[in-house]
């Protein structure tokens, strides 16, 4: 299960029986809900790097899209919507969504399903698992940044995440694309930090 900082005896565990890909995911799941654990009321209505979205907008995006990933990975085509989530139940609500989501990457064939994500855009479910396990660790640093919390998330699984945006997923740019131009941070940044200039967060 996911949960917090005072909750994660999922990462000392041994991980060798489970899909790296699920893995990857539920160690972005497990950094975007220490994160959300730090959010306060006064930092709701503060402004992200993910524009235009505040605070709260952002949570409740991070919520919806997970859940409309899993759906797709189920076979469930519905448009793409973030219905509003009361602020004092984002983290139960973001605990079922990421639970929801590993049982679902954990199907015995959700790797190898090809998954519908828009009309004429299928995409293998290995790698629907790690756009998601990317995005929600995006979301995180997105956060973090916004509510002032460090910006140094799991560095492991940043260089991880980099690494795989920079050989197998990587950011489609221009005006057909769904990424900025790449923001180079100063030297010396996080790892995660990089990671987000490379998605095209400015940094």
């Amino acid at each position: 299960m996911i949960r917090s900082r005072h909750h994660d005896v999922a990462e000392d565990r041994d991980r060798s029986s489970i899909d790296p890909v699920v893995d990857l995911f539920r160690r972005s799941a497990v950094t975007f809900r220490v994160v959300l654990d730090g959010v306060r009321p006064e930092h709701h209505q503060l402004a992200t790097p993910c524009e235009p979205l505040d605070v709260a907008e952002l949570v409740v995006k991070a919520i919806g899209h997970q859940d409309w990933t899993r759906d797709a990975i189920e076979g469930r085509n519905g448009p793409l919507a973030y219905p509003h989530v009361d602020p004092c139940d984002w983290t139960a609500r973001f605990d079922r969504s990421a639970d929801a989501m590993v049982a679902a990457l954990s199907e015995p064939d959700a790797m190898q399903r090809t998954v519908m994500l828009a009309a004429g855009l299928t995409v293998p479910g290995h790698d629907v698992g790690l756009l998601a396990a990317r995005n929600t660790f995006q979301f995180a640093w997105d956060l973090a940044t916004a509510t002032d919390q460090s910006d140094d998330l799991n560095p492991a699984l940043a260089a991880e995440l980099l690494e795989i945006s920079r050989t197998h997923l990587v950011p489609q740019r221009g005006p057909n694309g769904f990424f900025g131009p790449e923001h180079v941070p100063p030297a010396g940044a996080p790892t995660a930090t990089v990671l987000a200039g490379y998605l095209g967060r400015p940094v």
